[in-house]
């Protein structure tokens, strides 16, 4: 059965994903303005709001950011597209596992077996996918000098 530390380690390792990934995206982000205007005179073309940036986008945000040379930012966005693909298939499994466990039925016979299984399922796929954001930062990390990674992890200051 589902217990508590299983819970609880997932809790923990749903909320490190988000914020890992929150460290991916604010390069994105920082370099727009609330309007949705490209700061710095930058001209790209806007993409939906729902739409998730391009391993390229992000590693040009990034480079812009943290003064990345061309060869640095190729390796940046290689590395986002390698991992954002395994990232991307992780994240359709743990999808397709909670529409499964929302498709249960309590009514059903065997629906806590059922429902057991998907929860160490999606336990399972959810370690996987922060492992998953770990080592692509850590790769991220390998690739930038010290400088730029305290440039990282220093909070932006909100745009007048």
């Amino acid at each position: 059965m589902f217990n508590r530390k299983k819970a609880g380690m997932m809790g923990v390792i749903g909320l490190s994903a988000a914020i890992i990934t929150g460290v991916a995206v604010s390069a994105y982000a920082e370099t727009k303005s609330p309007q949705g205007d490209v700061v710095k005179g930058q001209a790209t073309q806007e993409a939906p709001m729902n739409a998730v940036p391009s391993h390229e986008q992000l590693a040009s945000r990034m480079a812009q950011q943290l003064g990345l040379d061309e060869k640095t930012q190729s390796k940046v966005s290689d590395l986002f597209e390698k991992d954002g693909k395994a990232i991307r298939k992780i994240q359709e499994q743990l999808q397709t596992t909670q529409m499964e466990l929302s498709s249960l039925s309590p009514s059903s016979k065997d629906y806590m077996d059922k429902v057991d299984d998907l929860a160490e399922k999606s336990g399972e796929l959810t370690e996987d996918l922060t492992i998953a954001y770990a080592k692509n930062r850590a790769g991220l990390y390998a690739l930038l000098t010290p400088q730029q990674i305290k440039k990282l992890e220093t909070p932006a200051q909100p745009q007048s």
